[in-house]
């Protein structure tokens, strides 16, 4: 038991911050408490209205997009953020059901422009890894 209090007692301090816009309720919470044991504050969002609020009150250094969003759908939230100069440096995982080649050529381009597209199901777990590789390379 002492040696778990002093691991969490040494843990680092929340280093990143991720804003997710996920609808389905149950995967964000699964999302947000994995990545909250990775030393990361997490924002959650279940519509791309709110979403884009998230985005530009916290500017984080990592996005997680749902694509099929009610509201603003992700396509419309992944354009308003590519189209602000405030924003379109944050870097955008797309997080959705749909693999890539479903999409229209006129969505293509920009989807093209994220930096993971992550087709569901996924592993929250290796969701986990490929997002601290990501960061601690980034940072």
């Amino acid at each position: 038991m002492e040696s778990i209090l002093m691991l969490n007692a040494t843990a680092p301090p929340h280093t990143y911050t991720v804003v997710c816009l996920e609808d389905d309720y149950d995967l964000a919470r699964l999302i947000e408490i994995t990545l909250r044991f990775a030393s990361t504050v997490v924002y959650v969002a279940h519509d791309g209205i709110h979403g884009l609020q998230l985005i530009r009150q916290h500017h984080p250094d990592l996005i997680l997009l749902d694509l099929g969003l009610p509201g603003l759908n992700g396509l419309e939230v992944y354009a308003a953020i590519q189209n602000d100069p405030d924003l379109r440096d944050i870097p955008v995982f797309i997080l959705t059901a749909i693999p890539s080649e479903n999409y229209h050529d006129t969505h293509q381009a920009l989807i093209d422009q994220a930096k993971a597209y992550i087709v569901k199901p996924f592993s929250v777990h290796a969701l986990r890894d490929m997002l601290q590789s990501f960061l601690q390379h980034s940072a």
